[in-house]
């Protein structure tokens, strides 16, 4: 009877192959990471900016009705206009909270405005508040938030 002997293993051409097929797949999940990253990124921009925005809404909520309106125009890039004291405190905190002196974490190139709409839906004691926070990132961003503010009492 003759004895054949069977060899266990791989081949040269087989081991190439399976090498070659996991160097392409290794490299298409490596290709992902910038863009991974740019989404990571993003991501963590679109949120800070959504918290700037809910922030200066918090912040316009304290004061009462009537002072309300002094907000309105306020923008980060431009110096603001005479303002009640309260009004100059929350919009100062909220321009370095943006635009921080040490730029790292910040939003890049940020910027926010206010604007408020007297008699919103028609309504005396209903005041439109809109809050856009914004940043450059690919080109302009921005997130937007409104909200009514009412008399009440």
């Amino acid at each position: 009877m003759s004895h054949i002997l069977r060899e266990k293993g791989l081949t040269l051409a087989e081991v190439l192959l399976a090498a070659a097929i996991i160097s392409v797949a290794v490299l298409a999940i490596i290709g992902l990471f910038p863009t991974a990253l740019q989404n990571v990124r993003y991501g963590g921009h679109m949120s800070q900016a959504s918290s700037l925005a809910q922030e200066m809404i918090e912040l316009i909520r304290t004061q009462p009705f009537d002072t309300v309106f002094s907000y309105n125009g306020l923008d980060t890039r431009n110096a603001p206009p005479p303002l009640p004291l309260t009004v100059l405190a929350h919009f100062n905190r909220w321009k370095t909270d943006i635009a921080p002196a040490n730029p790292a974490g910040a939003l890049p190139q940020g910027f926010g405005t206010v604007q408020v709409l007297e008699n919103a839906l028609g309504l005396a004691d209903l005041k439109q508040v809109t809050i856009t926070v914004g940043w450059r990132e690919s080109g302009n961003q921005t997130i937007t938030l409104v909200t009514y503010v009412a008399r009440y009492g």
